[in-house]
Protein backbone atom coordinates (compact mmCIF):
# COMPACT_ATOMS: atom_id res chain seq x y z
CA UNK A 1 0.00 0.00 0.00
CA UNK A 2 1.30 3.44 -0.85
CA UNK A 3 0.56 6.63 1.07
CA UNK A 4 -2.45 7.63 -1.04
CA UNK A 5 -3.98 4.15 -0.69
CA UNK A 6 -3.55 4.27 3.08
CA UNK A 7 -5.12 7.74 3.26
CA UNK A 8 -8.03 6.56 1.11
CA UNK A 9 -8.58 3.51 3.32
CA UNK A 10 -8.53 5.71 6.45
CA UNK A 11 -11.18 7.95 4.89
CA UNK A 12 -13.31 4.93 4.00
CA UNK A 13 -13.12 3.58 7.54
CA UNK A 14 -13.87 6.99 9.08
CA UNK A 15 -16.90 7.31 6.81
CA UNK A 16 -18.02 3.85 7.86
CA UNK A 17 -17.84 4.92 11.52
CA UNK A 18 -20.03 7.94 10.80
CA UNK A 19 -22.57 5.79 8.96
CA UNK A 20 -22.56 3.03 11.62
CA UNK A 21 -22.24 4.76 15.00
CA UNK A 22 -23.66 1.89 17.04
CA UNK A 23 -22.04 -1.04 15.28
CA UNK A 24 -20.45 -3.73 17.45
CA UNK A 25 -17.47 -3.63 15.06
CA UNK A 26 -16.74 0.01 15.94
CA UNK A 27 -13.76 -0.78 18.19
CA UNK A 28 -12.19 -2.96 15.51
CA UNK A 29 -12.58 -0.24 12.88
CA UNK A 30 -11.12 2.39 15.23
CA UNK A 31 -8.18 0.09 15.90
CA UNK A 32 -7.64 -0.39 12.15
CA UNK A 33 -7.68 3.39 11.63
CA UNK A 34 -5.10 3.87 14.38
CA UNK A 35 -2.89 1.16 12.86
CA UNK A 36 -3.11 2.71 9.39
CA UNK A 37 -2.32 6.21 10.73
CA UNK A 38 0.71 4.82 12.57
CA UNK A 39 1.88 3.05 9.43
CA UNK A 40 1.42 6.21 7.41
CA UNK A 41 3.38 8.30 9.91
CA UNK A 42 6.25 5.82 10.18
CA UNK A 43 6.68 5.13 6.47
CA UNK A 44 5.69 8.31 4.69
CA UNK A 45 6.64 11.33 6.79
Amino acid sequence: MNASQIKEKIQELESWLIENPTSPERNLIESDIKTLKTLLNKNYE
